[in-house]
């Protein structure tokens, strides 16, 4: 045990996934609990990590470490090729969490639906996964879930009811009756637990703006979500500390997909294929996770990722195509030519465009981007990738050149496609920088996104609402100075914050920095004994034929 002079109080973090203050602003009449916090407490602009996505966003915050020192860059671990990820777990998180470190204290938390917190680990208090799990996943305690059932008079959810629907009311009524029901079960467990530590997260303040394109959607999840905030204040006293923070922003993408494995096929860096490749993504395993019984198909006609059109399969736009005519890489060509390449943005799936294009042939080129979200390049590595093509003594002769050609890379209307191009080990220090892209890269004011397919085009101009680097911190209790000015702080400070808020040691293990400015209460660090974590059992997620599974964050 490390010494602690815990003179400090209880301390409550509810986790709003992309929550933005563009949209705080907008909808600010329909927030009182929310604008009551910010008025009698701080805000500030929380920084993600990069990149800013869910996956290795909320590790980084429940860690206090970026993904090179915990070791998660997104939703799968790919330790040999893009088409043979594996999707990430606790198990995968390779640094204790908040609750980890209070456990080993004897410290009790309640830990509700954190995203990459499946399987469950013995805790001292309360932990149920979130994002990512299964439906049917358990919790510990054992039998902490059915006793929610019994408490809410219904099953307790980790996904909502029409989670992959194509029906627009449905699902977004789906969305409101799970917010609500983790509004429930929260003030139910903070009411009868034995707790330190609280941490409550809901997902769909992000997932809305990737299947909506509706202020009044966006304002119905944001209403959710304040009344969940100002029934959890009720429930707790102005003695304990609150956070509420986001893991990044949300807002609208209007510049351009950058097709980073088509530029790289023009420098003969990416090699194609007939499309016998792909890549494991997270739309291979969504009907697994969220329907527990596997395998059910999803409701007819689900949402794209950008909220447009039903989609429809790979098989079935391959069938399109194939009647059509229609060569890979001339689809978007054909429809620019007649005017009708927006319409034709709108209405085509991603599925139809991965269709009718080659696929990369991961083995065999030389350097190719993984996902989209992974926000850089892999170098295939001889020596480190089982078919690595460039050998180590041309290493940083690639990485030079690869450098040069998205720095120099442009959109269209003549702006760089990327403000932020470099060797990975500018941005990462940790032990497991080496599981990073070679080089990584970050759209220009985040108004571009990346692809991955090959479809002979380099860029298509797109109208979305993506992820954007800055989310939102608030803080009120008697542990916040409320007459901190600064305005900037980055998501692993999330975690020492919490630690000294708690009257806590910060593990000299964390990397983020707690500014004692912002707080009432000490700040100190310390060593902490060696903590077991991420120790369950994996189970098997089968992800063979399995279609339409996660799309509603957008990650294709």
């Amino acid at each position: 045990m490390v010494t602690t002079e815990n003179t400090a109080t209880k301390t409550v973090v509810i986790g709003l996934d992309a929550l933005d203050k563009r949209y705080l602003e907008r909808f600010e009449s329909s927030m009182p609990n929310v604008r009551a916090l910010r008025d009698r407490g701080v805000e500030a602009t929380l920084e993600s990590t990069h990149p800013p996505w869910t996956g290795s966003a909320w590790p980084s915050m429940y860690t206090g470490c970026d993904p090179s020192h915990h070791g998660v860059y997104g939703f799968f671990r790919y330790d040999t090729y893009p088409d043979e990820g594996e999707l990430v777990s606790r198990a995968d998180v390779d640094r204790p969490a908040i609750w980890d470190y209070l456990s080993s204290e004897g410290a009790s938390s309640v830990v509700l639906n954190v995203p990459v917190t499946h399987p469950a680990d013995q805790i001292a208090g309360v932990l149920i996964p979130g994002y990512l799990a299964g439906e049917d996943a358990d919790g510990h305690p054992e039998g902490v879930r059915e006793a929610l059932d019994d408490e809410l008079g219904e099953p307790y959810r980790i996904y909502s009811s029409h989670e992959v629907s194509g029906d627009s009311e449905k699902k977004l009524t789906g969305y409101l009756e799970l917010i609500d029901q983790r509004r429930r079960a929260a003030c139910s467990l903070l009411e009868r637990e034995d707790w330190e530590f609280a941490f409550i997260q809901v997902q769909k303040t992000d997932a809305v703006f990737h299947n909506f394109d509706d202020d009044e959607a966006f304002r119905s999840i944001y209403e959710a979500a304040d009344r969940l905030v100002g029934d959890v204040l009720e429930t707790i006293d102005e003695t304990v500390n609150v956070i509420v923070c986001s893991d990044h922003g949300i807002g609208p993408v209007t510049g351009h997909s950058i097709y980073v494995n088509e530029i790289l096929r023009q420098h003969d860096y990416v090699v194609a294929t007939d499309g016998q490749g792909g890549r494991t993504n997270l739309s291979s395993v969504k009907t697994t996770l969220t329907d527990p019984d596997g395998g059910q198909p999803a409701e007819s006609g689900t949402v794209n990722s950008d909220g447009g059109q039903p989609g429809v399969s790979s098989r079935a736009a391959k069938w399109v195509i194939d009647r059509l005519g229609i060569r890979p890489g001339s689809v978007y060509g054909a429809a620019e030519r007649v005017g009708l390449e927006s319409a034709l943005l709108r209405l085509t799936p991603d599925s139809l465009v991965a269709a009718a294009g080659e696929t990369v042939d991961w083995r065999d080129s030389k350097a190719y981007c993984t996902e989209g979200t992974r926000l850089g390049v892999r170098i295939n590595l001889e020596g480190r990738e089982p078919n690595g093509t460039v050998s180590p003594a041309e290493y940083e002769t690639v990485r030079d050149d690869l450098i040069s050609i998205l720095s120099s890379f442009e959109t269209p209307d003549g702006k760089p496609a990327f403000e932020l191009v470099c060797r990975r080990e500018a941005v990462y220090d940790g032990p497991h920088a080496d599981r990073a892209p070679d080089i990584l890269v970050r759209p220009t004011e985040m108004n571009n996104n990346i692809k991955t397919e090959l479809y002979g085009r380099t860029t298509v101009p797109i109208d979305v609402y993506d992820h954007k680097l800055d989310g939102v911190f608030l803080a009120a209790g008697p542990g916040i100075d409320e007459t901190w000015s600064d305005d900037r702080l980055s998501l692993t400070d999330v975690a020492p914050i919490t630690m000294s808020l708690l009257g806590y040691p910060v593990p000299d293990s964390m990397t983020g920095t707690p500014p004692s400015s912002l707080l009432t209460v000490p700040v100190r660090s310390g060593q902490y004994e060696p903590i077991d974590y991420g120790t369950a059992a994996v189970p098997n997620v089968d992800t063979e034929g399995v279609t339409n599974r996660l799309e509603d964050l957008g990650y294709l």
